[in-house]
């Protein structure tokens, strides 16, 4: 019994003591197949959406300029403001982005944490060429996306990292868990 504590313990203790890694996802858009458009709908690349359509750019003229890989881009519905979030803090890496009927727009974007606004930030986007934003906008679990005159944009191949446990804390858990199960036979046959 007292070998089997030690276990415990130590598995514990690794839990306690382990870092968790990153996992670089990108989301292209592409693996959705809408006729014309279809709403992003919550749960798409582990998000919930507000606001985004999938538009098939390559049937539609003025929004061809945002696609970085074929056939699809993120659009904003209506010109409105449009927004992302997730369930735990992740990093919004990059995207790229056109302003689909003005030569240029001014996109602001603002990141929070649990409401709290940690990055505010304008950029000025393109309808004849593509701008790649790098934000480095960490410990985000919600973005909002707005453009300055109630204008559409496009937005492809956006680059998220979300953490992930390493295997030393997916070892822990493991340890942790047969250390109970142990417990709980040796307490049934009791």
């Amino acid at each position: 019994m007292k070998l089997l504590f030690k276990i415990l313990s130590i598995g514990v203790a690794f839990l306690g003591a382990s870092a968790t890694g990153n996992a670089q996802e990108l989301l292209t858009f592409d693996d959705v197949s809408p006729v014309l458009y279809t709403i992003i709908t919550n749960g798409y690349g582990g998000l919930g959406w507000n606001n985004f359509l999938i538009q098939n750019a390559q049937e539609l003229a003025p929004i061809d300029n945002g696609m970085v890989s074929s056939p699809n881009v993120a659009l904003n519905m209506l010109g409105k403001p449009a927004s992302f979030s997730s369930s735990s803090p992740l990093t919004l890496d990059s995207a790229y982005f056109t302003s689909v009927y003005d030569s240029q727009d001014q996109l602001t974007v603002q990141g929070f944490a649990e409401g709290t606004e940690l990055y505010n930030n304008t950029y000025t986007i393109y309808h004849d060429s593509l701008t790649l934003i790098n934000f480095d906008y960490a410990g985000v679990d919600s973005v909002l996306f707005s453009t300055s005159a109630s204008a559409y944009f496009t937005m492809d191949n956006m680059m998220v990292t979300v953490p992930e446990p390493d295997t030393c804390t997916l070892m822990s858990i493991a340890v942790v868990l047969g250390g109970l199960g142990v417990l709980r036979k040796k307490s049934v046959i009791k």
